[in-house]
């Protein structure tokens, strides 16, 4: 809109400008007063809008000039398009709308009007509209009812850039032949979107020397992310609901349990997740850079974020997801109150105790030993700490009997005791723990109990 309407301006045309906001969607003549309030407006017409509306009635309080029912009265919406028709025989006129979707319903009825006139004037209206706004009013739903059946009115949906488009726009900025850049990789981060593409540019030429060689690396950066909560803010707010549970999620859960997440109704989720695929902010369902993900969660409140990602671990949990994802969700939660938390905690540690993935485990373990209620589960935990704290060595995953021995034993039982509660021979106890020993790196009871001492007093003190 910023192009089309400097160009038409640098032509000789006068420009009136407008742009619908969502926080003042109700407020009335919102998007008219600013139209006619524009500088472009000559002297003249300023005098005779002081005429109609002494003492800027229309601007400075619209209630005065409303009628019963919220509307400008028809005699003052013909006046003005009077002002309007008048100097367009001067000069052309071009009134430029963005974000109409947020148009107030005293603003939409006489815009309605300036349409059914256009086709014997010389004036040109050009709006923009968002197509991810979902439910209208009867303002909005006449807006679109009524001037789209004029013939003479025209509308145009845009696609975000082709990488054909990027490479263009790209040897436009850096001035290299378009075949001699990395157009496809700035393709994939932006989706072809020209706000998120300017906003790679803005963060390249922040971050590097400007090297033609730093290019491939397209780097997003702040810039990008304000560019993404822009687009979504843009919008219905449902969408920016969807970023934040896709953001919340990062890829474990189905579409399902999305909705079920940010309590949506499927076909809501599902014309979101579409418009969000269209404007390059996703690709199938993901984000397309994590830079994108980060800036959605940035915004998202601490308190707000833990209670989302401890209902996603109570939903995947209840779906039958992994231990892993939903430890995932505990963890990012820092919450180990759920029913299921301390199982699914030490399930997931041993799994990335297994996978190598030590950091993970180690973050698994610390939340799961204060949630611990007995002495076994405490020494289940610190065991399991004391395999992830070890430098090197055997880091095979007990067995099931060895685990359960070794708790005990770590709690204070005596092989005999030991024995009785598991219901096996105490020969069975030494070999179980012999296993165990070895596994874990300790040289017998003692070494096992002041790891478990130590572990203990890390987690309470």
């Amino acid at each position: 809109m910023n192009a089309f309407t400097g160009k038409v301006n640098a032509a000789g045309a006068t420009v009136l400008d407008a742009a619908g906001s969502h926080a003042e969607h109700d407020q009335p003549l919102g998007v008219l007063s600013q139209l006619f309030r524009s500088p472009p407006l000559p002297p003249t017409d300023h005098e005779h809008m002081a005429r109609l509306f002494p003492g800027g009635m229309l601007i400075r309080g619209p209630d005065a000039v409303l009628t019963a029912s919220g509307q400008l009265p028809t005699r003052m919406i013909q006046d003005l398009w009077a002002v309007l028709d008048a100097l367009s025989q001067r000069v052309p006129v071009v009134i430029s709308i963005d974000d109409i979707q947020f148009g107030d319903g005293a603003s939409l009825r006489c815009l309605l009007y300036f349409g059914s006139q256009l086709r014997s004037s010389r004036v040109l209206m050009v709006v923009t509209e968002s197509t991810s706004h979902a439910g209208m009013d009867a303002s909005q739903a006449a807006w679109h009812t009524d001037l789209l059946r004029q013939p003479h009115c025209h509308r145009i949906r845009l696609a975000p850039l082709s990488r054909e488009g990027v490479a263009e726009l790209l040897s436009a900025q850096f001035g290299r032949p378009a075949s001699t850049l990395p157009a496809a990789r700035w393709h994939e981060i932006s989706g072809g979107n020209p706000l998120l593409l300017q906003a790679l540019i803005e963060d390249y030429h922040d971050s590097t020397d400007g090297s033609p060689a730093r290019l491939v690396e397209s780097l997003a950066g702040t810039a990008f992310g304000r560019a993404v909560l822009t687009c979504l803010h843009r919008g219905d707010p449902g969408l920016l609901r969807i970023a934040r549970g896709l953001a919340i999620l990062d890829g474990s859960g189905s579409r399902s349990l999305l909705r079920r997440l940010i309590d949506a109704d499927e076909p809501s989720t599902d014309r979101f997740l579409e418009v969000l695929n269209n404007t390059g902010l996703l690709d199938a369902g993901r984000f397309r850079h994590p830079a994108a993900r980060s800036a959605v969660l940035a915004e998202i409140s601490p308190d707000d974020r833990s209670r989302m990602h401890r209902r996603a671990a109570r939903l995947l949990h209840g779906d039958g997801g992994s231990s892993e994802k939903v430890a995932l969700h505990l963890v990012a939660a820092r919450h180990a109150g759920e029913a299921c938390a301390r199982q699914v905690l030490r399930e997931a540690a041993e799994q990335a105790l297994q996978q190598d993935r030590l950091p993970f485990a180690a973050e698994c373990l610390r939340l799961a030993s204060p949630a611990c209620t007995d002495d076994e589960e405490r020494a289940a935990v610190a065991l399991l700490r004391a395999r992830v704290e070890s430098a090197s060595g055997d880091r095979s995953t007990l067995t099931a009997a060895e685990r359960q021995a070794a708790a005990l034993a770590a709690s204070g039982h005596t092989n005999r005791q030991i024995a009785q509660k598991l219901h096996i021979t105490v020969s069975t106890v030494e070999q179980h723990l012999t296993r165990a020993y070895r596994k874990l790196h300790v040289n017998g009871r003692a070494d096992l109990q002041r790891s478990f001492s130590q572990t203990i007093r890390q987690d309470y003190g």
